[in-house]
């Protein structure tokens, strides 16, 4: 006989922050205008393979026609290899489309 254990309330849940964290000082930023998207959810498989392959800090925001990738950068050296991630990342996420450098 399995014993059930009597409910108790939840933990409240603490307050949340008026405002958002800003970016991160040193990132990069791209644009991505979708011209063809092979996934249902291209954005969250972006952000996946950032994610786990690159280990990146990234923030992918827009929709189905146009988003925004900001990755964290760990020094100003790396901006050329988080692009290249960010071109990978885009591409094996079944996006095809224009991909540009935002200054930022």
């Amino acid at each position: 006989m399995d014993a059930i254990a009597p409910p108790r309330p939840l933990d409240p849940t603490p307050p949340r922050p008026d405002r958002p964290l800003a970016a991160p000082v040193g990132a990069l930023h791209m644009a991505v205008e979708v011209e063809v998207a092979h996934l249902a959810n291209p954005l969250v498989a972006v952000a996946r393979l950032l994610a786990s392959e690159a280990g990146a800090h990234a923030r992918v925001v827009g929709d189905e026609a146009a988003f925004d990738v900001v990755v964290a950068l760990p020094g100003p050296a790396a901006a050329d290899d988080a692009e290249a991630w960010v071109r990978w990342a885009v591409h094996n996420a079944g996006v095809r489309g224009r991909l540009s450098r935002r200054a930022g």
